[in-house]
């Protein structure tokens, strides 16, 4: 009975340092730099700030999200302006970025990952939405600083009509700043949106396309639609007695 008891005890140690246990590094900063084209694409540029306090896996990688954005486009990871070698692939409605980096510990790397977004700027009739998580939720340790910063083509100056997330600090009269003021936690991401006037960038990507052929479709069944109930009424009314005074109305939208 004791040796069951001490088991018990050592299982329960071995199973609370794996459930407490953290990784052992952070991030010092994740810096984020978009820069919104003319033609809806978003420029991203991540600089991130890896602090080891020991030795650790030298596997990294970033995962984005394509949920609703058409592409991602242009990947490229620098370490002191060199390229890295990288692999990328689409798995689970996902882009994956993967590199390796051997981590002796203690150490600080800082990596910035380069990528263009085709895509993601959401089109509605009441303003056409900027919408990006900069810092990516999921991250296992926690984020000490982040800065976020928005520049967008100078069609788009005098035309912002709201900003979501953090109080922006206005840099020039086509650049804003986010910051977020306290650390990001474990699986805490961080949101920046900008809306501007709707029509004025020219976006030509695969959800207009697929948004402008749905309404093509729609207004094709429509003429459809009205051209079949037509020839009814016309044949409705061929057979009507003469004499018969009748009629009836409608209206279409």
């Amino acid at each position: 009975m004791k040796k069951i008891a001490i088991f018990l005890m050592l299982v329960m140690i071995v199973v609370s340092e794996s459930v407490f246990a953290k990784d052992p590094f952070h991030w010092e900063f994740i810096n984020v730099e978009i820069d919104l084209q003319e033609n809806g694409d978003m420029v991203v540029k991540e600089t991130q700030q890896y602090v080891f306090d020991s030795a650790y896996s030298d596997l990294r990688y970033r995962w984005i999200p394509l949920d609703g954005i058409d592409r991602i486009t242009d990947i490229l990871v620098t370490e002191d302006g060199k390229p890295l070698n990288i692999k990328t692939d689409i798995e689970s409605d996902r882009q994956w970025i993967q590199w390796t980096r051997p981590v002796n510990g203690p150490e600080i790397q800082t990596f910035v990952l380069n990528y263009r977004v085709v895509g993601g700027v959401a089109m509605h009739k009441e303003g056409d939405v900027l919408h990006w998580t900069a810092v990516f939720k999921g991250h296992s340790a926690p984020v000490n600083a982040t800065k976020v910063t928005v520049k967008y083509p100078l069609n788009l100056v005098g035309h912002v009509q709201s900003y979501q997330s953090a109080i922006p600090k206005k840099l020039n009269s086509q650049t804003v700043e986010f910051v977020y003021e306290k650390p990001l936690l474990a699986n805490q991401g961080f949101d920046v949106a900008v809306t501007f006037t709707s029509g004025i960038l020219n976006v030509q990507n695969d959800k207009t396309h697929e948004v402008v052929s749905k309404e093509v479709s729609i207004g094709l069944g429509l003429i459809l639609l009205s051209g079949l109930i037509g020839s009814l009424y016309v044949t409705k009314q061929s057979h009507r007695p003469v004499g018969i005074e009748g009629g009836e109305g409608g209206a279409g939208a």
